[in-house]
């Protein structure tokens, strides 16, 4: 077959395939709606004066998880509001530090780009202007912490010096600030690609980028949490050359991992290599939640149908969420332990309400998500076994760069994502034609 009718061919197939997998986009059971909302509920009840707190101090990053959660589910918009204006307060703080690291008497400032990140998509997502937020304008900080060249070129990158660590971004601070940016005005192709490059060659992604810039092989042990994240990222970034396709590779990967009772194992990360890797409520909660962005409905329902069996039914705490199958059976919630019950619970309800991350906002709890969806070939579910698990809060990093002026992988404003289904089937017949037109051409120009 000639190259020009062999994409021809794959066109057609494509998007075919998009237009069928549009149509049978993910929704939770009412069943799982409600367990979503009670955890949510539960969330509510740990608040200290509109934030949560680690140990008596405000943790800006977790209480972020919690708006995030509560916005998915619609719960308590008051209580939202009031926690998102806490966040505002604290957004300077949370996103930079200023020290004299120079020496030359003069404070220097160090923003950190997953905490920067993290508050665009949290301004965003809680229906705030990015710009106006905590008197931080969100989307330009965020695209000064882009590199313009070099092998890093497209990253988002902590400003912090070498005499402290240096840059210590990674693919989640790069995938929260794929999704923050698709909904301010459009992610710099750049940023996406770069992104894409930390996929390795069986479809997962890596967490921490190569020192030297290079593409992940196969044994850079992609992980579940970052994959997670990367497929929603590239989900929301709509049209981004690659980006449909990288999500497809990412989530066919996250479905040949999930357990045969729906949950999830992280992948390297974990607190402790020497103790046993554990089937949990953080990573299953992200990768549910991106099988269903990503169309994957059975196994985004299996993955909820399994956070729910760790949810407490009853007493002070009920909607609570256990971190592991262990923790759920210690029963009542240990106050040296609470701050896990909350981290797991935040994440964990995100696979219950099956709102994406770039739709957390825009779409109404319950409602199909309307982020394109992916042609993913069906693959067999392996046991969750001997991986590692973490609890994947945005993680927080430090590091370094300069403003981009690339052009976006998608428009908008906040309001919208995603394209109604009637335009889309008007589009797809007409690529049809056009594909069929092309194989009819390439039959004529065909040589023996």
């Amino acid at each position: 077959m000639r190259p020009h009718r062999s994409a021809a061919v794959a066109l057609a197939a494509a998007v075919i395939g998009g237009v069928i997998a549009a149509s049978a986009v993910a929704a939770p059971s009412p069943a799982q709606q409600t367990a979503g909302r009670d955890a949510a509920t539960w969330l509510t009840t740990q608040f200290e004066d509109g934030v949560l707190t680690n140990f008596g101090m405000p943790d800006i990053g977790l209480t972020v998880d919690a708006l995030l959660a509560l916005r998915a589910t619609g719960v308590a918009p008051a209580t939202a509001a009031a926690v998102a204006d806490k966040v505002a307060a604290n957004a300077a703080t949370f996103s930079y530090y200023e020290i004299d690291y120079d020496e030359d008497g003069d404070d220097d400032r160090i923003t950190d780009a997953g905490s920067t990140a993290k508050l665009l998509l949290a301004a965003t997502a809680a229906g705030r202007d990015p710009r106006h937020f905590g008197g931080l304008d969100l989307d330009a900080m965020t695209r000064g912490l882009i590199a313009t060249d070099g092998p890093h070129k497209g990253r988002v990158r902590d400003t912090t010096p070498e005499v402290y660590g240096g840059d210590a971004s990674n693919t989640f601070d790069q995938s929260l600030a794929v999704l923050g940016l698709a909904r301010t005005g459009g992610a710099p192709v750049d940023v996406v690609a770069y992104l894409i490059r930390q996929q390795c060659q069986a479809g997962g992604f890596r967490l921490n980028p190569d020192p030297t810039g290079a593409a992940c092989a196969d044994d850079d042990a992609p992980d579940v949490d970052s994959t997670a994240m990367a497929v929603q990222a590239l989900l929301a970034t709509g049209s981004s050359p690659g980006a449909l396709a990288a999500a497809a590779q990412g989530t066919a990967w996250l479905k040949a991992r999930q357990g045969a009772d729906g949950s999830f194992v992280n992948g390297p990360q974990r607190p402790d290599p020497n103790l046993p890797a554990v089937a949990n409520s953080n990573s299953t909660g992200l990768a549910g939640q991106a099988l269903a962005a990503a169309g994957a409905t059975a196994e985004a329902g299996r993955a909820a149908a399994w956070v729910a069996k760790l949810q407490l039914s009853g007493g002070a705490d009920k909607g609570a969420v256990a971190y592991s199958a262990d923790a759920f059976a210690a029963g009542a919630i240990d106050d040296m332990l609470r701050d896990q019950w909350r981290r797991a619970t935040a994440q964990a309800l995100l696979a219950l309400a099956q709102v994406p991350l770039g739709e957390i906002g825009t779409t109404p709890a319950g409602s199909p998500s309307a982020s394109p969806s992916v042609s993913v070939p069906p693959s067999p579910s392996v046991s969750a076994s001997a991986s590692a698990s973490a609890s994947a809060s945005a993680s927080t990093s430090p590091s370094a760069s300069a403003s981009t002026g690339a052009t976006t992988a998608t428009g908008g404003n906040l309001p919208r994502t995603g394209q109604p289904i009637v335009q889309m089937a008007a589009v797809a017949v007409a690529l049809i034609g056009l594909g069929m037109a092309l194989v009819l051409a390439a039959r004529r120009r065909r040589t023996p």
